[in-house]
């Protein structure tokens, strides 16, 4: 298959699961700066970036006892036991350092990396219920 015939555009939505929506929901919004696309009783959904054909890029969080579409899945969460490795979210390169230290004022243990085969920066934190989250950015100079 060639570029040309790809039928995966962009990504379009990352959903996960959370134990205290109103914690994950204030985290997201205020510390990571995502804007909210819309918020209910059991979900909210966060704007990440603009998409492809209309549709944006998204962060949804849903309450644990929100188990639409997922068959048998547990309600019960262990940060533990997750499938879930991290989310990547993408930061200009004269934004890095600032990011860094305003995640580590907040008391967040930042763990800063070099990928150099990807010519990137990151930074790894957990968010208040322990997924990794990175804030990664393009950097030509690495690598």
């Amino acid at each position: 298959m060639n570029k040309s015939d790809r039928r995966v555009k962009g990504l379009g939505e990352v959903s996960i699961r959370v134990k205290n929506l109103d914690t994950m929901h204030k985290f997201y919004e205020e510390i990571i700066g995502l804007e909210v696309l819309r918020r209910d009783e059991r979900s909210v959904f966060f704007k990440v970036a603009e998409g492809y054909g209309g549709h944006t890029q998204n962060l949804a969080l849903f309450e644990a006892s929100n188990t639409m579409l997922l068959g048998n899945k547990a309600v019960q969460l262990n940060s533990q036991e997750t499938t879930l490795h991290h989310i990547a979210l993408n930061v200009a390169l004269e934004d890095f350092e600032d990011e860094k230290m305003r995640l580590e004022s907040l008391g967040l243990k930042v763990d800063a990396t070099i990928h150099e085969w990807l010519h990137v920066r990151s930074l790894y934190f957990p968010d208040p219920e322990g997924n990794l989250l990175e804030f990664v950015c393009y950097d030509a100079g690495v690598g």
